[in-house]
């Protein structure tokens, strides 16, 4: 899903929620009343986010390179300069590539790109698809 129409959903949402009546006279008894058509609209945006396990985010790769040896000092490099950051590598055969990190936009990535070309010259954002799961133990 585009980030525009994941904004544009939440907003509707929200606006529907603000519209929502509650109902109640103390903390402990508050109800929410909602139409059946918002409550089945609320019940098919929660099954489509729970079944979609892949999202789109922007990362950056640090190497692309044939050699497995390169490619894991470059691991150990980036992991030295950055403990606890997430890195990834793949094996596109004959390539093996190295991605690093999670990004909103591509200008969220910048600052970070431009430091880590300092070490990766040939280092590239590029837009993948990411296991939520990857992003929520992160």
């Amino acid at each position: 899903m585009k980030p525009s129409n994941f904004i544009r959903k939440l907003f509707l949402i929200v606006s529907i929620l603000i519209d929502l009546t509650i109902v109640g006279n103390s903390q402990n008894n508050v109800k929410i009343e909602a139409s059946p058509s918002i409550e089945k609209m609320m019940e098919r945006f929660i099954s489509t986010g729970k079944s979609n396990e892949m999202i789109k985010a922007w990362r950056i790769q640090i190497i692309t390179t044939d050699d497995r040896r390169e490619m894991e000092t470059a691991k150990s490099t980036f992991s030295n300069m950055y403990p606890g950051m997430n890195i990834d590598w793949k094996h596109v055969i004959p390539y093996y590539q190295v991605r690093v990190g999670y990004f909103e936009n591509k200008n969220k990535l910048m600052p970070f790109l431009l430091e880590l070309k300092k070490t990766f010259p040939s280092a590239t954002p590029v837009y993948d698809s990411v296991s939520k799961r990857a992003l929520v133990s992160n």
